[in-house]
């Protein structure tokens, strides 16, 4: 069955912005759009050579301290990833990589990546050098929330180590007031963390040592940046750039510097949520307002959007909505027309009438062979999504045994449903913390309405 109504694209791909026209006949459509990536210095020769010598006075300082430091011995590492989610972020996903190191070193538009594509940038003098793990969706928000948690992606001391600088810039300028991170590590090589958010960096300082996975900040927008992100920059032992990814393409280093070398294109739904309105906050620098809405009634307008990273042309999403009853509502096959994208979402809006039964509705979107759930309600008392809990945790998510919810503030009520709708859990409460017994549960996805001071907040949950 067709989507009623409306259906509207739009996509990311670094700076740009797109909106494709559908074939559906009911398709409310505006075209194609496109912004030109920005191609402007991030940051100049010289200020680079500041950075060093910057480096070279912490390193002589650590040494005069301890003349042990700084040995030089054992190979390179290898790398684990170098961000994580926020413990009590509850999405599928929370980030696309937008920006690889440049190969092609003839600056001004000629462009390749480790894997021969031209998933990069330069500018009129110079080539982007590291890797961009960006926010996506909402990154402004996400920003604000901690939700990219940048961490040591080998063991080492830190070298330098910067906070206090403005986090949310809009331009690509040369701005060399970041917050961040460099770490050397037991064979010289050397890890360059850039763009944190003020005040989110970790309390170890200049000549401490970090181990693999260790915290060291949380990501923003600081210094020549124009949205929040992570830069994460490579030197080996002898000074050279390198590029951590082993690609046919990568003239640099032949072996990759991976534990595990994660995929270039990775096709997978970050979001899926309901919202009130058919808004998207895009201006930069500001918390966007997501709209997003769990309950409706009729004469209501659903607005329903997946959030994507790595989408292609042709890659089909298969979307389900079921019923209160389980019964289906609607069933369709969502073809991209897209080219490649690194982030993208489609939007469509269905009326809510009279006909739609009240009780809890089920999506499902299938994308290369992954199912992803979200629910959303006509008169119920679901609540918003939007409303935010800022101190609720709840762990561990996945659970196996049990799941514990803790709030600074007492917990009035949980209300608990499965992928299907069906609630099976609805607890009254008047204590901060809650542990909930999981081990009864069947595997997949389950959605926590948090109930306290007047406010609701959902968590999505998945039971091993």
């Amino acid at each position: 069955m067709k989507f009623p109504l409306f259906y509207i694209f739009s996509a990311f791909a670094i700076i740009a912005t797109a909106q494709v026209q559908q074939s559906n006949p009911n398709a409310f459509n505006t075209g194609l759009f496109s912004a030109n990536i920005e191609k402007t210095e991030c940051i100049t020769d010289a200020q680079r050579e500041s950075v060093r010598l910057k480096i070279a006075q912490n390193k002589q300082q650590i040494k005069n301290n301890d003349s042990k430091a700084f040995l030089h011995k054992g190979a390179a590492p290898l790398f684990i990833m170098p961000i994580r989610s926020n413990p009590i972020y509850g999405g599928y996903g929370y980030y696309i990589i937008n920006n690889q190191v440049d190969h092609d070193l003839t600056p001004n538009g000629n462009l390749t990546d480790y894997n021969c594509g031209e998933r990069t940038y330069d500018w009129a003098t110079g080539n982007h050098e590291g890797t961009d793990f960006v926010l996506w969706p909402y990154p402004w928000k996400h920003m604000q929330d901690e939700v990219m948690q940048v961490v040591a992606a080998a063991p080492g001391i830190i070298i330098d180590k910067r906070d206090g600088n403005f986090d949310l810039n809009c331009l690509n300028n040369g701005n060399p007031n970041w917050n961040g991170i460099i770490i050397e590590h037991t064979d010289g090589s050397q890890a360059w963390y850039w763009h944190f958010k003020d005040g989110a960096i970790t309390t170890k300082n200049i000549g401490d040592t970090v181990e693999s996975g260790e915290y060291l900040g949380a990501a923003g927008s600081s210094g020549s940046s124009v949205i929040p992100h992570l830069h994460f920059e490579v030197y080996d032992a002898n000074g050279a750039l390198i590029d951590p990814y082993a690609g046919s393409c990568n003239t640099m280093n032949s072996t990759s510097w991976w534990e595990q070398q994660p995929d270039y294109f990775v096709p997978a739904i970050n979001h899926l949520s309901t919202h009130s309105s058919t808004n998207f906050d895009t201006d930069c620098g500001v918390v966007e307002n997501t709209y997003e809405e769990l309950n409706f009634v009729p004469g209501d307008d659903v607005v329903f959007r997946i959030f994507y990273r790595d989408i292609r042309t042709n890659d089909n999403t298969h979307i389900t909505f079921t019923k209160p009853d389980g019964s289906v509502l609607y069933d369709y096959d969502f073809t991209s027309p897209w080219p490649t994208y690194t982030g993208a979402y489609a939007e469509w809006v269905f009326p809510v009438d009279s006909s739609w039964p009240d009780g809890v509705y089920n999506i499902s979107a299938e994308f290369y062979g992954t199912t992803y759930e979200t629910i959303f309600g006509v008169n119920t008392n679901l609540g918003s999504q939007e409303n935010s809990l800022t101190t609720l945790a709840v762990y561990p998510n996945p659970t196996s045994d049990s799941l514990t919810i803790e709030n600074d503030f007492i917990i009035d009520g949980i209300e608990i449903y499965n992928a299907l709708g069906s609630k099976i859990i609805e607890r009254k409460s008047k204590e901060s913390s809650v542990t909930i017994q999981t081990e009864r549960w069947s595997s997949g996805v389950y959605f926590a309405f948090i109930s306290s001071g007047g406010k609701t907040v959902s968590k999505r949950i998945i039971k091993n």
